[in-house]
């Protein structure tokens, strides 16, 4: 039976653990003059529509589904040889930066895809290969997937219009040359973001930036690190890239006067995690060890939500009104740009949000900085369990790290350490089943809470992205 998954950031400020150690996984990177200082903790939007206790909780039953299935894409190289490795053959058919994976409907696509997820459903891992997934080789990417479900706002099914995007790209790549001497461009890299669209055409806005973002961003880190000289150097301009990239991204976007997006982006770099968010989509990062059958949440994006107190500063600094409700979530007041009637957006941060802009919304994301050899450390270290004592540290290196992201469609309803288990498992245990399985099961689960909490008048657009980030070295490839 896989333990439960722990979450370490819930009630700490700025994420960090209960460990001293823990303090060095994650800077924050301020890289703007909208960017204000703040102290914040999972628990401090008391207004979010879905208190924690509300959450579907994924009783263990469902940990393990009822048929195994394999993972069928490329193992990933451990994070050892991550920096000074080069790059393998490039498929000729994909952009330079990378073949993009994008999720499918599992429920309100062709039948091609339905097949395929019954397909992987019921085939063993030992009899899985590449070939095993079918269509949904557009959904998978190296130790990775993504799938999403339309959502229901009322009116005429063939009328829904899902505005939720992702994209992953593993491997990720910034130059369109398979080597080079510049160990700061040569580094491996993954990408991955999740982007919600919101208002009419938000899907546009969604659209735009799923597909701009990579090589946008590709683009921005070739010329940043071209000349960088230490580790510190490649870290700060990661980070004030990735900000650059958000705040171009909601210059350009296509959908004025409407139309907006969250996103929330997780890159690996070499030995390091980028993580920056906005909006309330959510990004976790979380380590796994078999040998302990311990899983635990080790970093957390927030939900950028108004009554936030620097969010709320900043808004009223600007000439907006922040309502706080009794019940339900905070919202900033502006004046929609179609029919001018007043109007609450229900997040502080957004790509394309114009008009609420000049009320003090901005696309700025919070970038936080991870640093995989520290995170390997501290749970390599041993752990204390409630009312059991301290648990020793296993001496092989077992220690696997992911990364998830998902739209609030998904987090509204289910536990993200619930969420993480299930990953885990499906990601590193032979016996889990296909992660796309796993993505399929945890979409209908929410599914599922929205059906019974709204009795069907009501379901917001749901993904969900995983990847694998790091393996360990004597595991790297399984």
């Amino acid at each position: 039976m896989l333990r439960q998954c722990r979450s370490v950031v819930s009630h700490l400020p700025y994420y960090h653990s209960r460990r001293s150690i823990r303090s060095a996984l994650a800077l924050r990177i301020s890289n703007s003059p909208h960017q204000q200082s703040h102290n914040h903790t999972s628990n401090t939007n008391n207004n979010n529509t879905n208190n924690n206790n509300n959450k579907m909780r994924l009783i263990s039953p469902l940990i393990v589904l009822t048929t195994a299935a394999a993972w069928s894409s490329r193992p990933m190289s451990s994070t050892a040889s991550m920096e000074a490795a080069s790059p393998p053959n490039r498929d000729p058919r994909c952009p330079y930066y990378g073949c993009p994976k994008t999720p499918h409907d599992v429920h309100y696509n062709y039948d091609a895809v339905k097949l395929a997820l019954q397909k992987i459903r019921d085939t063993k891992r030992i009899h899985a290969d590449r070939h095993s997934v079918g269509v949904l080789q557009e959904s998978i990417a190296t130790d990775a997937v993504t799938l999403t479900l339309i959502g229901y706002k009322g009116g005429q099914l063939t009328d829904q219009i899902n505005q939720d995007r992702a994209v992953i790209v593993s491997p990720y790549y910034i130059t369109k040359e398979s080597s080079s001497s510049n160990t700061a461009i040569q580094q491996e890299r993954i990408l991955m973001g999740v982007f919600d669209g919101h208002a009419p055409r938000g899907e546009q806005v969604s659209e735009f930036a799923a597909t701009e973002l990579p090589p946008l961003l590709a683009t921005k880190l070739r010329n940043a690190l071209d000349h960088c000289s230490s580790s510190e150097d490649i870290m700060e301009k990661t980070a004030n890239v990735l900000s650059e990239t958000f705040i171009e991204l909601d210059q350009r976007v296509p959908a004025d006067p409407s139309g907006r997006c969250t996103a929330t982006v997780v890159l690996r770099q070499g030995s390091k995690i980028y993580v920056a968010n906005a909006g309330d989509s959510r990004s976790f990062i979380v380590a796994y060890r078999p040998s302990t059958m311990r899983c635990e949440i080790v970093y957390m994006t927030r939900e950028d939500k108004p009554n936030l107190p620097e969010e709320k500063a900043r808004v009223e600094a600007a000439g907006g009104q922040v309502y706080i409700p009794i019940r339900g979530t905070s919202r900033v007041v502006y004046q929609d740009p179609e029919t001018m009637a007043p109007t609450g957006l229900a997040m502080s941060r957004s790509i394309g949000d114009w008009a609420a802009g000049k009320m003090g919304v901005i696309p700025d994301p919070i970038v936080h900085v991870l640093d995989i050899p520290t995170i390997v450390a501290t749970e390599m270290e041993g752990y204390q369990v409630e009312n059991d004592g301290w648990v020793g540290s296993h001496e092989e290196d077992d220690v696997y790290i992911f990364a998830i992201s998902a739209t609030d469609g998904m987090m509204d309803y289910l536990d993200e350490g619930d969420i993480a288990k299930i990953l885990a498992h499906s990601l590193f245990e032979a016996t889990g089943v296909h992660p796309i399985s796993a993505c399929e099961h945890l979409v209908f689960a929410a599914a599922q809470a929205w059906q019974q909490a709204k009795q069907g008048r009501y379901r917001d657009d749901i993904s969900i992205a995983v990847t694998a980030l790091r393996r360990p070295p004597t595991r790297a490839s399984q």
